[in-house]
């Protein structure tokens, strides 16, 4: 089956509205007074980019991922040009062309979201061709549901309850000072008093830290349960991370990977020894076929993975239940009506710390906001 057309839009879907957005949190841009309070007043483009590709046979694949415009831009006005007229078969050899296609320029977080969301649409084209659900085409779930922990601005609305763990978003760097760090450290001990005894916590610096300021936090954190700490820097800066782990307690790990776009970024932190845990984004890490095989290094190095924001991505679900077995996923708690959980499906079913596998053979099903995009812009649904 040929691709007879190939389109992606971007659509505002309120991401800068959700809470995280919103308050406090740490980030590389916590030294900028102007941009500390909130991540809204910076973020890169923060449109949802919907994907859709079509094939002769007249059934249609979607994809979801970030970047806005500029992820838009790639799909339209370079990649689909490439795709549009090739065989849908051979989803991998269509993925090492496209990356092909960006190396002389990017191989980073735009363009391998372009490549991912592209990546994500052929598979669920796929799928639907064969009338499967996704899990079953990348081999079959091993069961219905997978342990799910959540990530959250409020601690104790999951007190009791039975997640596996509970993860914090930063508030402060360096910039605050001591005072930001006890306040860092007063809020893990809120986390470690809702999640109750056994249940692990950690927290999510988003690249706001410095070598030295995580290994003090994580001595100031040393009664209590923390698992990991994330991303406390940049992902390229080996040598800080090496020093992280060489001098913090042997019993925290880094979890790493979520600001790693590609197996080759993947495969440089595995070989540095530092990672504990490795996280990358489905829907940014070069799609499905991409973290397949990020999946399958991180194995040879006896590496767990936890796959990054998984319930709002029901491919990576899939992934996971798929080629991971029982593997721990992440929700983030974008409170009871976001519509973010909902962007290509049903809202996934967490019960009891624990999320079903979609399995539904209809696969992505994008919002109406977005087919309105799509009918707006349908003079460039054929090779952009």
């Amino acid at each position: 089956m040929k691709i007879t057309s190939l389109s992606a839009r971007a659509v505002d879907c309120g991401f800068n509205s959700q809470k995280l957005q919103t308050s406090r949190v740490a980030s590389p841009m916590s030294r900028f007074p102007r941009f500390a309070e909130q991540r809204a007043s910076w973020m890169w483009p923060t449109k949802k980019v919907f994907v859709r590709v079509t094939g002769e046979d007249g059934l249609t694949g979607w994809g979801c991922t970030n970047g806005g415009e500029i992820v838009e831009m790639i799909v339209n006005a370079h990649l689909s040009r490439l795709l549009v007229g090739e065989e849908i078969g051979e989803i991998p050899a269509l993925n090492e062309m496209m990356a092909a296609a960006l190396l002389p320029n990017d191989r980073s977080g735009f363009a391998m979201m372009a490549v991912a969301g592209i990546d994500i649409a052929l598979w669920d084209l796929t799928a639907k061709a064969r009338s499967l659900p996704l899990a079953e085409v990348l081999g079959g779930a091993g069961g219905e549901t997978l342990p799910v922990y959540i990530t959250t601005p409020r601690p104790e609305a999951f007190a009791g309850t039975s997640w596996p763990g509970l993860k914090a978003a930063a508030p402060y760097g360096p910039e605050a000072g001591e005072e930001g760090l006890a306040e860092n450290v007063a809020l893990m001990r809120r986390f470690a008093q809702a999640a109750g005894d056994g249940v692990p916590i950690m927290i999510d610096a988003f690249l706001a830290w410095d070598a030295d300021y995580t290994l003090r936090f994580a001595e100031a954190c040393a009664d209590l349960p923390l698992a990991w700490i994330e991303d406390p820097i940049h992902p390229q800066d080996i040598d800080g991370l090496q020093k992280i782990r060489r001098e913090m307690d042997p019993g925290i790990d880094l979890a790493l990977g979520n600001f790693a776009f590609s197996r080759a970024d993947c495969a440089d932190l595995l070989r540095s020894g530092v990672v504990g845990v490795l996280q990358p984004d489905v829907a940014w890490a070069g799609g499905i076929t991409e973290v397949r095989r990020i999946l399958a290094m991180a194995e040879a190095a006896q590496t767990p993975v936890i796959l990054h924001n998984t319930c709002e991505q029901p491919w990576a679900l899939a992934l996971a239940a798929a080629c991971q077995g029982d593997a721990l996923v992440e929700c983030v708690d974008r409170g009871e009506t976001s519509p973010l959980y909902e962007l290509m499906g049903p809202r996934p079913d967490i019960t009891d710390g624990r999320v079903a596998v979609p399995l539904d053979p209809e696969g992505n099903r994008p919002p109406q906001i977005a087919l309105t995009a799509f009918d707006a812009g349908a003079n460039h649904t054929k090779g952009g």
